[in-house]
């Protein structure tokens, strides 16, 4: 969306059912803190992480990897991004502007060029700057690339990529590096992303017969999958049943992202198939469900059918599967801490956990983000840990933001961030009795 005019937007000045700017009062004394020190960042961005649902901030479910990290370090329990979609709250992250600076104001614009990001000013300085993410939105074409030496956006068939892919990408970069050198890493984690299905769960299994035959068995996780098929006379039948051995089988099925290549096909949903309302490439499913590909162009006979396949969850089930997606990004990132603990830097290196935004998960009957401005979508949590240099299990209650996060960075690593930015250190809210001035707090949403 490029008309700012039609945005949703909202100045919170004493809103706490939306958005909060809570008054911090006073002026920052100058810090005590040892700044300058810090040679290696590692900046972990979950997506779709609300701020209430780590443990430490007494959330629902276990987070033992993160509540030791905010044992060692500081946890901002009042954080908050600007904007509840992934792209524009990125641009926001690296540039320390608001959506209405940088002007990204949806998912698939793109960061325009001319700003000093994050790590173009790393890059400048010598670090050596390096990105992983899971997501398709954040992808180099979109610009959050610029800074960047490498920019791992290895996707198969999808466009998303889950926690253990990207910690099986991240941990041989890491052992690489060598021990002099300074770095700056940003690692994306697209788990608790819906669809909410975490490893190890139980999901449907579901064999996928083409012209009656066997060509694959599935699972309904929510992962996508590619069947090769041939259309013979320019068609093919695909039937979608339970396997004899599946002890799980809700009556409805969701078939998201149903497309083939080469796209020159159309596909003719059958018996217990259902085009979902206003989405093209949607389906629920009953099986067994069937349909019909035909080829709209002669001469198309191989193709591949991709698609994933997730259960039709209620709204308990789904605020609960959301949990365990918590939980199971939880571990992976303690494999990323556990891979820094065996290079020896755990105690040197400035660790930033953070989220773009949280998600709506049936409050105000509401599930998802992007559309709304409520606090659910708005606060997400955030722990910065620096040993030797921050101290260690404090809680700052004051609000911040994430444009806050590069003038951080950039204290704590010793060089001066551009001027004009919006965000400001929280290196004084790091003291004891620090403040900082008051501000308001900006949110907007497409």
């Amino acid at each position: 969306m490029k008309n700012f005019a039609a945005l949703k937007v909202l100045m919170a000045v004493g809103l706490p059912a939306v958005v909060a700017a809570l008054s911090i009062g006073g002026c920052a004394a100058k810090s005590s803190i040892d700044t300058g020190k810090v040679r290696r960042v590692v900046l972990v961005v979950v997506d779709t992480m609300r701020g209430d649902y780590l443990a430490c901030a007494g959330g629902p479910v276990a987070t033992p990897n993160l509540d030791a990290l905010a044992a060692r370090g500081v946890r901002f329990s009042q954080a908050r991004t600007h904007i509840p979609i992934t792209g524009p709250s990125h641009s926001s992250l690296f540039t320390g502007l608001l959506p209405s600076e940088h002007g990204v104001l949806n998912n698939t614009q793109v960061l325009a060029g001319g700003f000093k990001t994050l790590p173009e000013l790393a890059q400048a300085h010598g670090m050596r700057t390096a990105a992983f993410i899971s997501l398709g939105v954040l992808e180099r074409r979109f610009g959050l690339d610029q800074g960047f030496d490498s920019y791992d956006q290895r996707f198969r068939y999808s466009w998303e990529r889950d926690a253990g892919e990207i910690g099986d990408a991240v941990i041989p970069w890491l052992e690489a590096v060598g021990d002099q050198e300074s770095f700056l890493l940003w690692a994306h984690y697209s788990d608790p992303h819906e669809p909410y299905a975490a490893p190890g769960r139980s999901y449907a299994k579901c064999r996928v017969l083409i012209d009656g035959e066997e060509a694959a068995v599935i699972q309904a996780d929510g992962k996508t999958v590619s069947i090769p098929a041939a259309l013979v006379d320019g068609r093919c039948s695909v039937t979608m049943i339970y396997t004899q051995d599946c002890d799980i089988r809700p009556k409805k099925l969701v078939i998201s992202g149903l497309r083939t290549t080469p796209k020159a096909s159309r596909i003719l949903a059958g018996h217990g198939l259902i085009r979902a309302p206003q989405k093209s490439l949607t389906f629920f499913a009953e099986p067994p469900a069937q349909m019909e590909i035909v080829a709209e162009k002669p001469k198309i006979e191989d193709i591949e059918i991709r698609f994933s396949v997730k259960h039709k969850l209620t709204d308990d089930e789904s605020r609960s599967e959301y949990g365990f997606e918590v939980e199971y990004v939880d571990r992976e990132i303690g494999r990323l801490i556990a891979a820094l603990e065996n290079r020896g830097w755990v105690d040197d290196t400035l660790i930033i956990f953070t989220a773009d935004h949280g998600e709506g998960i049936g409050d105000h009957n509401h599930f998802g983000h992007i559309d709304q401005l409520y606090d659910s979508l708005l606060s997400v949590p955030l722990i910065m840990v620096a040993p030797g240099i921050l101290p260690a299990g404090r809680v700052v209650s004051q609000p911040v933001s994430l444009v806050d996060i590069y003038p951080t960075i950039a204290e704590l690593v010793g060089f001066s961030p551009p001027e004009g930015i919006r965000g400001r250190s929280l290196v004084p809210l790091m003291e004891p009795d620090g403040t900082l001035p008051d501000l308001p707090h900006i949110a907007l949403t497409a």
